[in-house]
């Protein structure tokens, strides 16, 4: 299934006219469907630690700061940055600003290897790291191309969604009727179930959500650590 026809199928449903092609179209159901599917599937993908989105990004050479990896969306929750030369030893994160400023100006007495947090949008380590370190983190790219190229947005009819695309039509579904003030409440209940049922087949962490003032969901996430 592509995107495309993952719209198509919501537009059935909606019953909608239908539209051949979405990406390329200047009809105004298409333009809404292309701004609502890529939310869509950025809001699945932060739903959870998807084991389709995981990554091991790794660090090599001393320092106290590192770039994140281009493609890092956030860290996997409840996760550490392994000293690669020792399974045992790992850099404990910082669970606030206040702990690493602590740490650094020597009010804390720090734990070997060290510590880390995200600052600025790159790792800080205290004390400077050496060698090299491995950690495991969730990718921002979940759209794929026709040659196999991840991204982070759908920008083609041909592309696809690495996780599970039935999430995209049902998402659209409730978005949909949503924004257009239709009743949504039943739309909403069959794509929470079908996400929750992914989700447990896939067993990553799951990220907890709160419903907002606008009805919307937004993104709690239940560890402490540092969430990029």
């Amino acid at each position: 299934m592509t995107v495309l026809t993952a719209i198509q199928s919501a537009i059935l449903r909606l019953s909608l006219a239908p539209e051949t092609a979405i990406f390329a179209s200047t009809e105004r159901i298409a333009i809404e469907m292309v701004d609502l599917v890529n939310e869509v599937a950025t809001d699945i993908a932060k739903s959870q630690d998807w084991r389709n989105l995981t990554a091991i990004g790794s660090l090599t050479g001393g320092g106290e700061t590192h770039a994140l990896p281009v493609d890092f969306d956030r860290m996997v929750l409840a996760s550490d940055i392994d000293n690669a030369s020792s399974w045992f030893w790992g850099y404990q994160p910082f669970n606030s600003v206040n702990d690493w400023m602590r740490f650094k100006s020597g009010g804390y007495a720090a734990v070997s290897p060290g510590g880390w947090i995200i600052l600025g949008g790159e790792f800080q380590f205290y004390p400077a790291i050496s060698g090299a370190a491995q950690f495991p983190y969730i990718r921002k790219t979940w759209a794929k191309d026709t040659l196999g190229a991840v991204k982070g947005a759908f920008t083609d009819d041909s592309d696809t969604f690495v996780l599970d695309e039935r999430l995209l039509t049902l998402g659209l579904i409730w978005r949909y009727q949503a924004q257009k003030g239709d009743p949504y409440s039943e739309s909403l209940a069959t794509y929470e179930t079908a996400l929750a049922q992914a989700q447990s087949r896939d067993k990553g962490a799951r990220v907890l959500r709160t419903p907002t003032r606008s009805g919307f969901y937004g993104r709690l996430a239940y560890s402490g650590y540092p969430i990029g």
